[in-house]
């Protein structure tokens, strides 16, 4: 069973693909629309193909609304049968942050560090970034963290980092019992596998 995945970023793909795995789907493709504008400008494109096949969007809610269900409300958004559009609160790096013993590991810092909530963090990029900055790893705050007085809210290698930790050591069961949204993104996938393996079934 085939999946569509569509992510704000290269970032977000480990954890699609993880989610994909976990429901047992296969991703047939990928589209990175490096940027939340361009996403939501194709948004209704994609919903009108997923009235067809199966698609997983996901989106940080960031500060554009409350809560996920205002969003929705907000713009109007049906999500059509075979769609599954899941936000992040307030970002994907939430979830990343989510799984505590496999992030405190890859950062070097001590597990109680890390927040019990990710979900509540106002700003889940800047938590990782503050992480980082307390690692025992110099090559990681180099990697991870800005240079003094730059203007950029993260390091250089940020992104392939971050990479590399959703690829080889995020583990999505463990992250799910710290966050909230993210259950709930597992529980639609999952739920809208089995409605398309019934649907493939002719059932």
């Amino acid at each position: 069973m085939s999946l569509i995945v569509v992510v704000e970023g290269d970032t977000d793909l480990p954890i699609a693909r993880k989610l994909a795995r976990d429901a047992g789907l296969d991703v047939s493709v990928e589209i990175d629309c490096a940027g939340k504008s361009r996403l939501d400008e194709d948004l209704l494109a994609y919903n009108g193909a997923a009235k067809g096949s199966p698609w997983l969007v996901l989106r940080d809610l960031d500060n554009d609304a409350s809560c996920a269900g205002a969003l929705l409300r907000e713009r109007d958004f049906q999500p059509s049968l075979w769609m599954c559009f899941r936000l992040a609160i307030r970002e994907l790096e939430a979830w990343l942050l989510a799984d505590a013993k496999g992030l405190s590991e890859f950062l070097k810092v001590d597990q109680s560090m890390l927040p019990s909530d990710p979900d509540a963090e106002g700003d889940p990029t800047v938590t990782l970034v503050r992480l980082a900055r307390r690692s025992s790893s110099s090559a990681l705050r180099r990697a991870l963290v800005p240079p003094q007085r730059s203007s950029v809210p993260v390091g250089p290698l940020y992104e392939a980092k971050i990479i590399e930790f959703g690829e080889r050591h995020w583990d999505l069961s463990r992250a799910c019992e710290r966050s909230e949204s993210l259950r709930r993104a597992r529980r639609a996938l999952r739920a809208l596998a089995a409605r398309w393996k019934l649907h493939a079934e002719g059932k």
